[in-house]
């Protein structure tokens, strides 16, 4: 019996990427695409978010708003948020009582204020910058959850999974084996991705635009690698990433901006 019932994707705003600066040998050129927040119930834990996406708490601090979206060309409106969009469904805000986060961006962290109670779980590195509140981005000190919230760090998976030929530290994140965590380095200081082993979808968070990326084998551009907080890593992810997705088939990759997330029903 699946511990996974259900799992769907919400797109809580867009961010455009231009394929033909960032990656040498495309010519997508401008290319709008979703902030994806997931959501899936579990058979034990209930209703669980992967994210909270973007949402008008980003404004708060104005100034550096506008400069972070005219850099990431991100665009959302209200009715994009996590929260109107759960409402629009019927779905109680208050039937979430766990978030995964898998970084510190304002795409992952807008909503965690609106949401009414939950336990944040992700890798200890992660929790550690939101615990400590250091961020990239000022105006994310908007979208930090309040310190009551229990945080929850992912231990260490002991079972098997494919995912230990190709990373180092596996995290059993619910406890259960319903969902593993791994390292994506690069990118970001710290980024966890995510794989569901039941249905073989693996969500490789911000580590590249979309699927695009390892199906063409696009060759990142210098102005992509100055945009990563440690480029040589960020290299190191994607090569593991083309090579996982090369070797295991079965295993259907998505990113945070993918168009389409297979859905569970």
């Amino acid at each position: 019996m699946n511990k996974i019932i259900s799992l769907r994707a919400f797109a809580c705003g867009e961010e455009t990427f231009d394929f033909t600066e960032l990656f040498i040998n495309s010519e997508a050129g401008m290319q709008s695409l979703p902030v994806n927040v997931l959501m899936f119930e579990h058979r034990k834990f209930g209703s669980i978010l992967v994210n909270t996406g973007c949402t008008d708490r980003l404004k708060k601090n104005l100034p550096q708003f506008i400069s972070y979206k005219q850099k990431h060309r991100l665009s959302f409106s209200g009715s994009d948020s996590i929260i109107k969009q759960l409402d629009r469904d019927n779905i109680d805000p208050r039937l979430i009582k766990k978030v995964i986060l898998t970084h510190c961006s304002p795409e992952c962290c807008g909503a965690l204020p609106l949401l009414p109670k939950y336990e944040l779980i992700s890798s200890a590195q992660v929790l550690c910058l939101i615990k400590a509140g250091i961020t990239d981005e000022t105006m994310m000190k908007s979208t930090m959850p309040e310190s009551s919230v229990p945080v929850k760090a992912a231990g260490i998976f002991n079972g098997q999974s494919p995912l230990k030929k190709y990373y180092k530290w596996v995290y059993d994140i619910l406890g259960d084996g319903s969902v593993l965590g791994f390292d994506l380095k690069g990118h970001c200081q710290y980024m966890t991705g995510l794989y569901f082993p039941e249905n073989r979808l693996l969500f490789a968070a911000d580590a590249a635009p979309d699927e695009r990326v390892l199906d063409d084998e696009l060759v990142p551009s210098e102005k992509l690698l100055a945009l990563q907080e440690q480029p040589d890593d960020y290299l190191v992810t994607l090569s593991t990433l083309r090579r996982l997705h090369r070797e295991e088939p079965s295993i259907t990759v998505r990113f945070l901006h993918s168009r389409s997330i297979p859905t569970l029903q």
